[in-house]
């Protein structure tokens, strides 16, 4: 994208990008195309630090930095064929510099090229010509007649690979084109009956002087991204905008209509393959034609703006997003396929499609932070921050960086206690076991005559601990509690959390009333004589439960969730603000209205129907180890080893903690008689 000063900035490592001329508006497109700038020729100056940068020597062939180094220093650029024989003669793969630029139609005076300066430049290819005065003659002009019949076109595959190809003008069709691109990428047979071809190019933007328009998509200011502003001077692809803070120059990719909620930047149809090749494409995409992915799809959720986006990067416009269609998408940032293969990795982890959970995963946050910035520029973000700048203006964490969780010292920081009365139980239990174990064995081997497996005794303290130790764990372990609410996606996580806050608290109370009496028993001792003693024991009486609910009023924060790590333990809590409601007072009235004995017990709780203590969210499952869920942690759990999983676990896990507020929380109801418990 371009930057603040409208250029348009290339990454590191940029690859080389495809021109073409400009596409003309007829019944294939029926689009108002704009030309691209002409090309510059590679200057003096240029021409020395590229020979600088690249190896000298006699190898044929260029390494693979050096082919890189070339194609950037010569990206945008033209030159001559006297500069390419000096850098052949003093520069390893020299030659194939020179052939490359000659294919590339980088040359602009191709009628000097001799024989001499490679095979390759062999006229025997060339179609004939009527015979001249000379032989050098007829050459040079034979080799200017192929080359013009020759076109360099870009074309990308569905997998995200990409390569320019010679392709000729005057006999090949698009068929033969595919056939072309098949054979050189490989892997791949191309079939007219399962794939097709989509010709891409530039789109007018409806944009012009007076214009209302969103900035979008800048790398190099993306605080800049979705400020709103006028477009006061339009000069070629130059905009001046004024905006908020001052007026900037801004190219036209990075201004949209500020109603547009969807940003595609280029236009996109299908070519007829039974036609000949023609230059009018920016470049070629290579599609599959019914493309069947797993996984989530977008939907009409919290979301929904993501999805629209994602189905906008479609040029078929369907669900699926094929990583051809992303760099496609990218194109202006100029990544290498390198760097494209670390965007890959983050959008698509698992195949050839993006990944629609991954998409979410990646802006579902900056979104939710920054409603009004463009999905496509958060996009734009995301990539840069992918390729390591880690932090931008709208992405609070490393993209690039692996989805770590809280670690060991933070696991252990918040769950220090129940850690502890794990591994206090688990000794007791393996201790008590291996005891016996050694025991056992010592009678074995020194033939002693006691066999403690035959005395049940000696296991008392290992099953009472391991007892408690279910107990524990079943009653008083949030991790067993987030298994059971494991929920997977980024909006049905968010509905999740969302449903709470839609209800009113209800309340459960129950009293118990009760008194104690002493009574007197017989009894007979050891010796068989009879004695009497007296005892109190505790004699209930009436009891009475009441539930309802609280009417009032929401005031919780919006969730935002916290995708540090890829899965993430949520843990929630209510507060209820009842210092100006009657709900205390009424509840101490109902409870004496039920006092009907000498002493009572009182209990009452509030909680919402809907929400869950703990919650395991999975944002996104690349990278969750199998051993991650219900089935693995209940086995550690049987076997006395829940502390080594859980410790385990959670600091693989993200942690994250939302609150229910209801400040103004009300009750004003009617005192009821009481309901005994049945």
């Amino acid at each position: 994208m371009a930057d603040g000063s409208g250029r348009s900035p290339l990454l590191d490592d940029a690859a080389l990008g495809a021109t073409a001329p400009p596409m003309p508006l007829g019944p294939e497109t029926n689009l108002e195309l704009q030309p691209s700038a002409p090309a510059a020729p590679l200057t003096a100056a240029e021409l020395e630090h590229l020979m600088q940068s690249l190896p000298t020597g006699r190898d044929p062939l260029p390494t693979e930095q050096a082919l890189r180094s070339f194609r950037t220093a010569t990206a945008g650029k033209v030159v001559w064929a006297e500069q390419m024989r000096q850098l052949a003669s003093s520069t390893a793969g020299g030659q194939q510099f020179f052939r490359e630029a000659y294919e590339r139609q980088l040359i602009l005076d191709p009628e000097k090229i001799t024989t001499a300066d490679g095979d390759w430049a062999s006229p025997s290819w060339a179609p004939s010509a009527p015979p001249l005065e000379s032989a050098g003659e007829a050459f040079g002009s034979g080799a200017q007649a192929a080359q013009a019949l020759l076109s360099q076109i870009l074309v990308i595959r569905y997998d995200g690979r990409c390569m320019n190809l010679a392709a000729n003008t005057s006999s090949q069709s698009w068929t033969d084109f595919g056939n072309l691109a098949a054979s050189r990428m490989g892997d791949v047979v191309f079939d007219p009956s399962m794939h097709l071809l989509m010709g891409i190019g530039h789109s007018s933007t409806g944009v012009g002087v007076g214009s209302i328009v969103k900035v979008t998509g800048l790398t190099e200011s993306p605080e800049l991204n979705g400020a709103v502003g006028q477009v006061v001077k339009s000069t070629d692809s130059q905009l001046e905008v004024a905006l908020p803070m001052g007026r900037r120059i801004l190219h036209q990719d990075n201004v949209v209509p500020n109603h547009q909620a969807v940003v595609t930047r280029c236009a996109a149809f299908p070519l007829d393959l039974a036609k000949p090749v023609n230059t009018s494409v920016l470049r070629v995409l290579w599609l599959e034609q019914d493309a069947r992915t797993p996984g989530a799809k977008p939907s009409k959720g919290p979301l929904h703006a993501i999805g629209a986006q994602y189905m906008g990067m479609s040029v078929c416009g369907r669900k699926e997003v094929s990583l051809g269609e992303l760099r496609n998408f990218l194109w202006n940032l100029h990544l290498d396929d390198t760097q494209f293969a670390k965007v890959r990795k983050r959008f698509a982890p698992k195949g050839d499609y993006v990944d629609y959970s991954e998409v979410l995963y990646l802006l579902g946050r900056p979104h939710l932070q920054f409603p009004n910035v463009p999905v496509d520029a958060l996009i734009y973000e995301a990539v840069v921050s992918i390729l390591g700048r880690k932090l931008t203006a709208h992405i609070d964490r490393d993209l690039g960086a692996d989805d770590d969780g809280i670690g060991y010292r933070n696991a252990c920081r918040k769950h220090c206690a129940s850690y502890f009365v794990s591994i206090l139980l688990q000794s007791v239990i393996w201790v008590n076991l291996i005891g016996a174990l050694v025991v056992w064995l010592f009678s074995l081997e020194f033939e002693v005559g006691v066999d403690t497996l035959d005395d049940p005794s000696i296991f008392l303290p290992a099953g009472i601990a391991y007892i408690i130790y279910l107990c524990h764990v079943a009653c008083c372990v949030r991790l067993t509690r987030a298994f059971e609410n494991q929920t997977e996606g980024i909006e049905q996580v968010m509905a999740a959390m969302d449903k709470p806050r839609f209800e009113d608290p209800y309340y459960a109370w129950h009293v118990q009333c009760y008194h104690y009496e002493t009574r007197t028993r017989t009894r007979t001792n050891k010796d068989g004589q009879t004695e009497t003693y007296t005892e109190t024991v505790r004699v209930n009486t009436h009891s009475a439960s009441k539930r309802g609910v609280i009417p009032s009023e929401d005031r919780s924060g919006n969730f935002l969730p916290n995708t540090m790590a890829a899965q993430t333990q949520i843990e929630t809590r209510l507060d209820l603000n009842l210092s100006e409601s009657n709900y205390v007072s009424r509840y101490e009235a109902w409870c004496w209205f039920h006092r009907w004995d000498v002493h009572q017990d009182q209990s009452r709780s509030e909680d919402l129907h809907s929400r869950m203590t703990s919650c395991l969210a999975v944002w996104s499952t690349r990278n969750m180890p199998c051993w991650l869920g219900p089935r693995c942690y209940w086995l550690m759990n049987l076997l006395a080893l829940s502390f080594f999983f859980r410790i385990l676990a959670q600091s693989r896990l993200g942690h994250q903690e939302y609150t229910y507020s209801n400040p103004e929380s009300s009750w004003h109801a009617t005192l009821v008689g009481p309901r005994p418990c049945s």
